[in-house]
C-alpha cells in the first residue's frame, strides 16, 4: 500500500482582505458566481501580488488528485490519499471517490469541502472527509518527493520498501517545503533531477509502483 500525501496544497478559502465586490465581480466574469476558494486565475492582476508564493493554485491540487484517483492503483486498493491544507487541515480520501473533471464542478465540490469538512451523501459516508491529526502524525516516517533528493532506480528502491511506504508531494506551485515538512521526512527521493509538476510526480511514482507491484516480481 502507497500513502500519498499531498502536502501544504494551495486549497483555503478567499481571505478577508479578497471579499470585495471587485474580486466578486472578477469570480463571476470567470466561473459564473463565487466560489469560496482563493483562486488567482479569478482575481483581478493588482491583487495577485499580494498572495504568498504557495497560495492561490487549487488548479495544481486538481491535477494531482486525479493523477491519484485516475491510477489503476488506486482503483486496485493498492494506493490511498490525503490532502493537507497551507492551513494545516487534513483530509482523508475514499477508494469510492470520483473526483470531477470539469475544473468548475470541482472548486464547487472544495467549496463545500471546506466549509462542512467532508463531502457525499452524509457524513457517516463521505467520500473525503476531514481528520484530526497534526501533518507529524500522519507523515511520520514518510518519504519526501523532492528535485533535490537522492536520485536512484525507482523500481527498486519500492521493491526494497516492502510494500508499505508513505509519500510525501508538494500542492503547491513555487518555492520550498517549510521545515515542519522537511522535519517529519525519514528520506529525500528524486525521481528526474530537475523540476517535475506535483501531477507529473505522482504519476511517474504510481507507474513505478505499478510496475513494481504487477510485472517485477
Amino acid at each position: 500500500m502507497i500513502t500519498l500525501i499531498l502536502a501544504e496544497s494551495s486549497l483555503t478559502g478567499i481571505p478577508d482582505w479578497a471579499r470585495t465586490k471587485y474580486v466578486a465581480s472578477t469570480y463571476r466574469k470567470v466561473y459564473g458566481r463565487v466560489y469560496n476558494v482563493l483562486d488567482a486565475n479569478a482575481l483581478p492582476p493588482r491583487l495577485r501580488k499580494k498572495l504568498g508564493e504557495k497560495e492561490g493554485r487549487p488548479d495544481i491540487v486538481h491535477r494531482s488528485i486525479l493523477a491519484v484517483t485516475d491510477h489503476p492503483l488506486y482503483s486496485m486498493g493498492k494506493s490511498r490519499l490525503y490532502l493537507h491544507t497551507l492551513e494545516g487541515r487534513i483530509f482523508e480520501f475514499s477508494p469510492l471517490v470520483r473526483i470531477p473533471r470539469n475544473y468548475v464542478r470541482f472548486l464547487g465540490l472544495m467549496e463545500k469541502l471546506l466549509k462542512k469538512g467532508w463531502v457525499g451523501k452524509s457524513k457517516s459516508s463521505a467520500l473525503i472527509w476531514e481528520v484530526k491529526m497534526s501533518f507529524e502524525e500522519l507523515a511520520k516516517g514518510s518519504i519526501l518527493l523532492d528535485e533535490e533528493g537522492s536520485l536512484m532506480d525507482p523500481i527498486g528502491f519500492l521493491k526494497g520498501l516492502g510494500g508499505e511506504a508513505k509519500f510525501v508531494i508538494g500542492g503547491f506551485p513555487h518555492g520550498n517545503f517549510s521545515e515542519e515538512v522537511m522535519n517529519v521526512a525519514d528520506f529525500r527521493l528524486s525521481l528526474h533531477r530537475g523540476r517535475l509538476s506535483s501531477s507529473t510526480a505522482i504519476s511517474m511514482l504510481l507507474s513505478y509502483a505499478y510496475y513494481a507491484e504487477v510485472w517485477a516480481r
